[in-house]
């Protein structure tokens, strides 16, 4: 119905009023939701990221014709294709002893055969101080059951030493909910599936039990020295920002004694999704890892799935032959102990390197006159493909780059590579 106009100036003053008001409650509404999620901060991580959020807030998704059964598909099919490359491995252990760009790990001094078993104490602080994130296949939100720790800590102690007893990672737990982010590149169309980043959602109680996995491994692996000290992907005390500095730091040292340097940064296709399980597990043998708790590690890498999440539609479940799971606790430190014998082929060629979970940057530092460059980068990349091909990991060549580092301004290095499985030429920035 409309509004018959009175053109009565007191109903015009009363309008503005009316607007006036509206517009102070709604900057009150946002200072006071401004204001706690800020105080809600609890470290500067989170307080960066809320910053980054209120600052830039998601747009909403695009309009298109692309459905949840559309992007499960393309992300399975995309594993399945990148898996057929490589020749199918004999056994993982043949391939460990055989294959000369793959060394064998050196014996541990001892082995970790059994979880300890988790006390009430240790379960309410694992529960208590965790990231309350909340999945959409949780029962409650977490920050309910945080609320609830301490009623809840003996019935939560059961489950997790349930499972790490007798090596069983429960199966109710190995289902993950994918939701999609844009990729951050502006000119890139929201209508194609591949400019899509999944994100994997896994229950709380999951992250929970890999929490305590996660420790009492990472003790033993540090104990026996059986971690690469050059991948500081998801380690405490590590993080993008000391990867980048102690790169650069490196090359600013070696180019103070005049001489040049090389930088070849490396990345790969889908990685986490197409460990192979078999030679996964076969590593963590060589590395100790014995009985029970092997048994849980294959437990927990066998019979996984996942669905997509898009615009209120879930897709049908697809499972994982291949790969560690994202977005799980324990995923970025299996994909290193996977690619820790990646470092015995780098430093065998003379180069550094370093990584951050699965991009990797390796540099070689020379004299300016110095003409076998290229052929030692050439050789100290193709054993590098080899292992990749026989770790069943794809490298990704369009994001493969180099960069040329000369001693001074005025010396020209010409450093290019062309060999059977790629073409490399210097840029001028990385």
């Amino acid at each position: 119905m409309e509004m018959a106009q009175t053109k009565n100036t007191g109903d015009q003053l009363k309008f503005h009023e009316l607007l006036s008001s509206f517009s102070v409650s709604i900057t009150d509404a946002k200072k006071a939701l401004y204001s706690d999620k800020i105080l809600s901060s609890t470290d500067s991580q989170k307080l960066f990221s809320t910053f980054k959020t209120l600052l830039n807030p998601p747009s909403p998704p695009p309009t298109n014709n692309l459905s949840a059964d559309t992007f499960a598909s393309f992300f399975t099919d995309k594993v399945a294709a990148i898996s057929k490359q490589f020749t199918q491995l004999a056994t993982p252990e043949h391939s460990l002893l055989q294959t000369l760009s793959s060394p064998t790990i050196s014996s541990p001094t001892a082995s970790f055969s059994s979880f300890s078993p988790l006390t009430e104490n240790c379960e309410s602080k694992f529960l208590t101080y965790s990231l309350p994130t909340t999945c959409p296949l949780d029962p409650i939100p977490t920050k309910l059951l945080q609320a609830i720790a301490p009623t809840v800590a003996a019935a939560v102690t059961h489950v997790i030493n349930a499972s790490l007893t007798p090596g069983t990672f429960p199966t109710s737990l190995k289902h993950a909910q994918v939701k999609l982010l844009l990729k951050k590149n502006p000119s890139l169309p929201p209508n194609h599936v591949e400019n899509y980043r999944p994100i994997s959602l896994l229950p709380f109680l999951s992250k929970i039990i890999e929490m305590v996995a996660f420790k009492q491994i990472t003790e033993c692996l540090s104990q026996n020295c059986l971690l690469d000290p050059y991948q500081s992907g998801f380690k405490k005390g590590h993080s993008t920002e000391t990867a980048l500095l102690a790169v650069t730091e490196s090359l600013k040292e070696v180019r103070a004694t005049a001489k040049s340097s090389v930088l070849i940064l490396l990345d790969s296709s889908a990685a986490f999704d197409t460990v192979s399980n078999g030679f996964l597990l076969s590593t963590l043998s060589t590395m100790g890892i014995t009985e029970k708790v092997h048994v849980w590690f294959e437990s927990y890498l066998t019979g996984r799935s996942f669905s997509v999440s898009w615009l209120g539609q879930s897709s049908t479940v697809h499972h994982l032959a291949t790969g560690v799971p994202q977005g799980s606790v324990l995923g970025p430190l299996l994909f290193a102990i996977y690619t820790t014998s990646l470092g015995e082929i780098i430093r065998s060629h003379g180069f550094s390197y370093h990584c951050y979970a699965d991009d990797t940057q390796l540099y070689l530092s020379f004299p300016s006159d110095d003409h076998n460059v290229s052929a030692r980068i050439s050789n100290c990349l193709s054993d590098i493909s080899k292992w990749m091909k026989s770790h069943h990991l794809q490298l990704n060549r369009s994001k493969t780059e180099l960069l040329a580092i000369p001693a001074k301004p005025s010396i020209q290095h010409n450093i290019s590579i062309r060999n059977d499985f790629l073409s490399l030429a210097p840029s001028k920035a990385v």
